[in-house]
């Protein structure tokens, strides 16, 4: 008989953006349904909307690629409603997917452990520094809170990675119980496709909200001193406004060698089809627990041009792309004019490289075991 696991999570499919944890989800999934049995509670809406789904049952129970979805209305939202959800599923484990969300793991995780049931929380990222480090006020009485009421004692946190793990532990304490499990990227099939790409110039995008911690300032700024053409197209919902208007302000500031567009929210179908028309992923973030864009931009032979607060670390070295430390804005700014100065077959060497390095990555097969040991009972 399978195991039973009932999933709380924000925003879930057909939405697309919330970003990664959607994709992480979605892929667990995918890939362990002839192992588990999935049900996941989440939102009628997509983040930052408040018009419900058009093509899904709210408050009802749907089919969903390989999973039962159950979709709340905002007026559904309540205690009682998660109780009673989890009641009627009966699962055998219990997996949250947000540090702080009310509804999707702080009421689900008290329920179920007053049920005695096996309960896991995915932070995905939001106790790195780098998150950790907006509204760190707010934030700082908030898990202060959490610790004295005990409320995530006898949980097992899921880790991504070690430094996620480390992550953790720093907030909570060595002898808190931890697997990591690194996520599981969605496996594709196809060939390298050259790109075609004339010296001295450079299609950049960006795909992610437009956030504080997401560095889409950063990124405008480092354009600035570039000397090559530079096209960089930028795909996200805006998060906050204010920072944009800090954004767009800088976009109209830029030299004429170099273009800047805000493309709007970029559904999740479309994302192959758009990368495949860039050279070059920009995405300076302050912080990614996993960042599903880097590799998929990789699969689709764009060469990552990113921080060094990501798992995909050498990048120089492997010849894949770049990961650059944002203490050096400079860097950014030469890295981006020698990726620009490349002719169409150095690029190609590149961007090859990068194709074939995601290709190991969403191949690895080993993941798998590491989701089997996070669902043990």
């Amino acid at each position: 008989m399978k195991t039973t696991i009932l999933i709380f999570i924000d925003w879930y499919k057909p939405g697309y953006k919330a970003g990664g944890p959607i994709r992480s989800v979605s892929n667990v999934v995918d890939a362990l349904k002839d192992n588990f049995l999935f049900y996941i509670v989440t939102r009628n809406t997509d983040y930052l909307e408040t018009t419900s789904y058009s093509n899904i049952n709210t408050n009802q129970w749907n089919e969903v690629d390989n999973a039962q979805v159950f979709y709340i209305s905002k007026e559904n939202t309540k205690r009682s409603t998660i109780h009673t959800l989890i009641d009627e599923v009966q699962p055998d484990i219990v997996y949250c997917n947000s540090f702080y969300s009310p509804y999707f793991s702080l009421i689900p995780i008290y329920y179920a452990k007053k049920k005695n049931i096996k309960t896991i929380l995915a932070v995905r990222g939001m106790l790195s520094k780098g998150s950790l480090g907006v509204k760190k006020t707010k934030k700082k009485v908030f898990t202060q809170f959490i610790k004295w009421v005990r409320l995530f004692r006898n949980i097992t946190f899921h880790a991504t990675t070690n430094e996620e793990k480390k992550d953790i532990e720093a907030v909570f304490g060595k002898n808190t119980q931890i697997v990591v499990a690194n996520n599981l990227p969605k496996q594709k099939i196809g060939a390298f496709t050259k790109k075609t790409k004339p010296k001295n110039t450079l299609k950049l995008i960006s795909i992610a909200r437009i956030a504080p911690e997401k560095n889409i300032l950063y990124a405008i700024k480092i354009l600035e001193n570039c000397n090559q053409n530079i096209l960089f197209n930028i795909y996200g919902p805006i998060y906050n406004q204010e920072y944009w208007n800090e954004c767009l302000k800088t976009i109209n500031e830029l030299p004429v060698n170099v273009k800047v567009n805000y493309k709007g929210a970029l559904p999740h179908h479309e994302i192959d089809a758009t990368l495949q028309q860039y050279d070059a992923l920009l995405l300076p973030s302050t912080g990614e627990n996993f960042g599903h864009i880097i590799i998929e931009a990789m699969a689709n032979a764009c060469v990552p041009i990113i921080s060094d607060k990501t798992p995909w670390r050498n990048l120089t070295t492997l010849n894949v792309g770049f990961d650059i430390n944002l203490s050096n804005p400079e860097q950014f700014t030469t890295i981006i004019d020698k990726v620009a100065s490349m002719d169409e077959i150095t690029f190609n060497e590149m961007a090859k490289n990068a194709f074939n390095y995601s290709q190991q990555v969403t191949n690895n097969q080993s993941l798998i075991g590491q989701y089997k040991q996070l669902f043990q009972l």
